[in-house]
């Protein structure tokens, strides 16, 4: 079983994206109300080499030699990628490897940090969250690490805009009656016209049960609303307007087993169907080793049909 390595994932944005995860499970400068995984057990921003870069890079050859090219190979998962000090070297000998491009999904927090910076400019695309340009509100969705200050995430973000070559994607996690009010949009809607180099914006939502119950799903018309108040010259998607079914099945060329199912869905919910399509099952075995997990009392069912580990299930 893979430590560092997860999925091929069925993911809205990126297509195919194989996971590459940097931190221990919840180390992160952030914890965020709206995180659909669990609280952050361990609360920094202080970088550090929370694993072996070789070790991480021995696994993924191993899994590239498993599965079909996927669309992205992506630094993600459990906790913020950017806190992992070898980040520059491990994105340097990814593109070595000449298989997928990178992307590197970030909260922001460490973009004052010229290294990170420099480091990030090996990525093909950044995925930067940012949810608000107001220091009271980035504390109540985030709720950082004390010395993490929302100017700094702005001003490193806007350092990094201006010399970046690769796509740069702002997330805006949209949470109803916390950062949707006109003030909080006109502050958002202002700084990003100001930033350079943004191909796109991505509004997501709370479409997974979020570790606080405050935390309210904006539906489509509260997004389409939210879109239009920003009115912003370039693409602005949302959460449901993606599909994540892969369209094809991936090369996996082994049996897939419970282990592979359960630690895709500790960083992702999936339907049968994705579950299908990554793993290149049956719908007979993957029922199997559902079944097992069932049983075990690891996995549940949501109202929407997908898989999650108990204590994610949005039911």
């Amino acid at each position: 079983m893979y430590t560092h390595i997860f999925g091929p994932v069925p993911s809205r944005r990126l297509g195919t994206s194989l996971g590459v995860d940097l931190t221990p499970t919840k180390t992160c400068s952030f914890d965020c109300i709206y995180c659909q995984l669990s609280r952050t057990t361990t609360h920094t921003n202080h970088r550090n080499e929370f694993c072996k870069a070789d070790d991480v890079l021995e696994e993924l050859r191993s899994v590239l030699r498993e599965v079909e090219q996927p669309d992205w190979i992506t630094l993600s998962g459990t906790g913020e990628p950017t806190l992992h000090s070898g980040l520059g070297y491990i994105l340097a000998e990814i593109k070595k490897m000449n298989n997928a491009p990178t992307c590197v999904i970030t909260n922001g927090s460490l973009l004052h940090l010229p290294d990170v910076r420099k480091e990030l400019m090996l990525a093909d695309r950044v995925l930067p969250t940012l949810c608000t340009v107001n220091q009271s509100t980035y504390e109540k969705i985030h709720r950082p690490v004390s010395s993490v200050e929302v100017s700094a995430n702005l001003e490193g973000l806007r350092i990094f805009t201006e010399t970046y070559s690769g796509a740069i994607e702002i997330e805006i996690f949209v949470c109803p009656e916390i950062n949707d009010t006109d003030q909080e949009i006109e502050g958002l809607s202002n700084y990003l016209a100001s930033l350079k180099n943004i191909e796109s914006i991505y509004l997501n939502s709370a479409v997974r049960m979020p570790l606080e119950k405050e935390v309210k799903t904006a539906d489509q018309g509260k997004l389409n609303k939210f879109r239009d108040k920003l009115n912003l010259p370039i693409p602005i998607t949302t959460a449901f307007e993606h599909s994540f079914v892969p369209a094809k099945a991936s090369a996996w060329n082994r049996p897939a087993l419970s282990s592979d199912i359960l630690k895709l869905l500790l960083r992702h919910p999936c339907s049968k169907e994705q579950l299908e399509r990554v793993f290149n099952a049956s719908s007979v075995q993957i029922d199997k080793l559902l079944n097992e997990l069932v049983k075990n009392g690891t996995i549940a069912q949501e109202k929407d049909g997908s898989w999650a580990l108990i204590g994610q299930v949005n039911g």
